[in-house]
């Protein structure tokens, strides 16, 4: 009889497989398009090979809104998924990026800075404050916006890096490091 891990060893193989996992290993909470766009591999092919490997305990998926987002059957806490969820959303990423960067600011500044409609950084900001990722304190008419625990956003941004393809991730990674 085979083990498991030889089960999973050999899923491996593949290089396709290998190539699919490791993507998603140091890329976690990527969505189906995404995988597609940075492996130009053809849909079926990714759908079969991840259905695969999912059936071999290999990655598991969870759906967040709209997205089906891979995950590698690793480690990584309910914290560090919460944000990564949000994080791998450009204008989402970015409010983040600038609320590490101002410790809290009002919703027109961040239209302002950010060139992101009103109604967009209202949505944005809402599902933030519902993950619990940003505070929202009022103050006479405006309302401030801050973040949780900018150490984990710190830590996650940095942790995954790589994965996120945008050159400001990259600048301000750069400042914390220094």
């Amino acid at each position: 009889m085979t083990s498991y891990q030889e089960i999973q060893r050999k899923a491996l193989e593949l290089e396709i497989r290998q190539s699919l996992y490791s993507l998603i290993s140091t890329s976690p909470g990527l969505h189906f398009r995404e995988i597609q766009r940075r492996t130009h591999i053809a849909t079926g092919q990714i759908t079969y090979h991840l259905n695969y490997l999912q059936k071999v305990g290999l990655i598991k998926t969870e759906t967040v809104g709209e997205y089906l987002r891979y995950y590698a059957n690793i480690q990584i806490t309910d914290e560090e998924r919460r944000i990564l969820e949000m994080v791998r959303q450009k204008s989402i990423r970015h409010i983040l990026l600038y609320l590490l960067e101002t410790n809290n600011c009002n919703h027109e500044h961040l239209v302002k800075i950010l060139d992101i409609g009103p109604s967009t950084i209202s949505w944005h900001l809402k599902k933030l404050i519902d993950s619990s990722i940003v505070n929202k304190e009022v103050g006479g008419r405006k309302s401030f916006y801050s973040l949780n625990d900018p150490e984990l956003i710190k830590k996650v941004l940095i942790k995954y890096k790589e994965s996120f393809l945008d050159i400001l991730v990259d600048r301000f990674i750069e400042m914390w490091e220094t």
